[in-house]
């Protein structure tokens, strides 16, 4: 018995997406004094936007996926951030209030390269349709 993994075109173009995106994103983390630019982030959810409508698929979706594979690398700093409250000497309910504030940070660093990926998709699956490739395959019948 054999383990194979089916994988949509849907992922199969976020991962594309997203990975070309993902070293970018870490190099703006690592370069960055506090803030990050997600450019690259736009690009991958472009490119993978028009390259899933050109089969037929959800561009939208594709590009929020792209966008959040290209994020990742930003949660880099978010987690240096909370690893490092409890290194400073402050009462417990404020490393608390501390952990829940870095936690907040990191769902907005991933909520931002989100959304810019699904609308950056929806342009790529608007310019797929705009070249003329815009609905799902025909089929014979």
């Amino acid at each position: 018995m054999s383990l194979q993994l089916d994988r949509s075109d849907t992922w199969t173009y976020a991962l594309l997406g997203g990975l070309l995106a993902a070293p970018f994103t870490a190099l703006e983390v690592i370069q960055s004094s506090g803030t990050i630019r997600f450019n690259m982030v736009l690009v991958g959810g472009a490119l993978a936007g028009y390259l899933v409508k050109r089969r037929g698929g959800n561009s939208t979706a594709t590009g929020l996926r792209a966008g959040l594979i290209g994020g990742l690398p930003a949660l880099w700093g978010v987690a240096e951030f909370v690893w490092s409250i409890p290194s400073v000497p402050n009462p417990l309910w404020f490393q608390a209030v501390g952990v829940a504030m870095g936690l907040a940070i990191g769902m907005i660093a991933m909520l931002l390269p989100a959304l810019g990926g699904a609308l950056a998709g929806r342009l790529g699956g608007w310019l797929a349709e705009r070249r003329g490739h815009g609905g799902a395959t025909p089929t014979a019948g």
